[in-house]
């Protein structure tokens, strides 16, 4: 398995001990550890109201404490407004070196989570049907230096997909084989900035480390080095709120949206969020979305929603997932980025969790239950109303 190699030490900011507000050209910085909001109607931050939802993030929390609790983190956004409405994570990040909240950690591998640019960059740049059956052969061949996985009608192959299935199985080979054949280095490195890296902030009411990325030189860099950049292989680091923001910005009809955790944080306390940037046509974006529940059904994330309570979301929910080797935390780390439901979203839910010599939990199935507990608290917020309606007319 490739490994993540992480030059992090750039890209590390000491947080204070404890939260502060800043001047209006300047962020908060989210403390390392969140404050334990279960007994608060209103969740506070600082003495600044949040839009965290208690009965989710506590009942998160306890999911991870029940399994160990790994390095792992969390985050739930509404669709419509960019409000988070849970922010978790497991094990101290001074355990294990980190000097961010992890959901803020911006080393973990993106691993296959970046194949979604890849994807994007196909669909925006080229005729490319996502559903046309055969669109590539090659399948999920392995991205070897010998070069066998970019070879065109090999005789005895059989075996040729399209972009969902490839998607959803998050086969390599095929991707590999998208940079090198069809769209090239440079369209994915333009969508790779649209989604946030080249050294580019990601927009949200609350400070949030820039993502880093060492991408392939195009002069100087093999076919076998782009491919495997375009597999998932390469040296681009990825944190929780990162990816949460993606995955708004695919809900929204490619509309970049600001990540919102203050209630007043359109109030001249704090800096105003940016005009919504369209990175994408909603075209691209309503494709990411009818290929994202490939993952659920019958790929890489179908035994986590397969599980008993999450069998009801896995027709409505989908995503992507991705699995690495990482050294910062030390561990095999597994993702999920994906939105809720696929017709007219309301939330999207990012998660990473790293695995060590023994695993209770991957990211796949910690995200499945942020959407349950999203379901719950829903269900029982509109059991409330229906009470409180029945009262006033009596």
């Amino acid at each position: 398995m490739n490994v993540f190699v992480c030059a992090v030490l750039a890209f590390s900011l000491q947080l204070l001990p404890s939260f502060t507000v800043f001047a209006k050209e300047s962020k908060p910085k989210i403390p390392i550890i969140l404050p334990d909001w279960a007994d608060q109607s209103t969740p506070l931050l600082g003495n600044e109201p949040v839009y965290i939802v208690p009965r989710i993030q506590t009942r998160l929390k306890r999911f991870l404490k029940n399994r160990a609790n790994p390095v792992a983190a969390v985050m739930l956004v509404s669709v419509k407004t960019g409000e988070v409405l849970a922010m978790v994570q497991g094990d101290d990040p001074s355990n294990w070196g980190g000097h961010h909240n992890t959901n803020l950690h911006p080393n973990f591998p993106a691993a296959s989570l970046f194949k979604t640019v890849v994807a994007a960059a196909t669909l925006e740049t080229m005729d490319f049907d996502s559903l046309e059956k055969d669109t590539l052969d090659g399948g999920c061949a392995r991205v070897s230096p010998k070069g066998h996985w970019m070879r065109n009608d090999i005789k005895g192959r059989k075996f040729r997909i399209n972009l969902r299935r490839a998607y959803g199985s998050s086969c390599n080979g095929f991707f590999a084989r998208l940079a090198i054949n069809e769209i090239g280095l440079g369209p994915i490195l333009n969508m790779a900035e649209k989604f946030g890296w080249a050294d580019k902030p990601v927009d949200a009411d609350f400070t949030i480390p820039v993502s880093p990325m060492s991408a392939p030189n195009p002069k100087t860099s093999s076919a076998h080095q782009v491919g495997e950049f375009a597999a998932g292989f390469g040296y681009v680091g990825l944190s929780v709120a990162h990816a949460s923001w993606q995955m708004l910005a695919i809900a929204n009809a490619g509309y970049a949206k600001p990540l919102k955790l203050f209630q007043n944080s359109d109030d001249d306390a704090y800096p105003g969020p940016i005009p919504h940037i369209q990175l994408f046509s909603k075209e691209t974006a309503d494709e990411l979305l009818s290929i994202m529940d490939a993952t659920v059904l019958g790929g890489t994330a179908s035994s986590s929603f397969r599980r008993r309570g999450f069998r009801k979301i896995r027709s409505q929910i989908g995503g992507k997932t991705g699995t690495l080797t990482g050294y910062y935390p030390k561990g095999v780390t597994t993702w999920f980025a994906g939105v809720y439901p696929l017709e007219k979203p309301e939330v999207v839910v990012a998660s990473v969790v790293v695995l060590k010599d023994l695993w209770h939990v991957k990211a796949s199935g910690l995200a499945a239950e942020a959407v349950k507990a999203y379901l719950d608290d829903k269900k029982s917020a509109n059991l409330a109303k229906s009470k409180q309606k029945k009262t006033l007319k009596n």
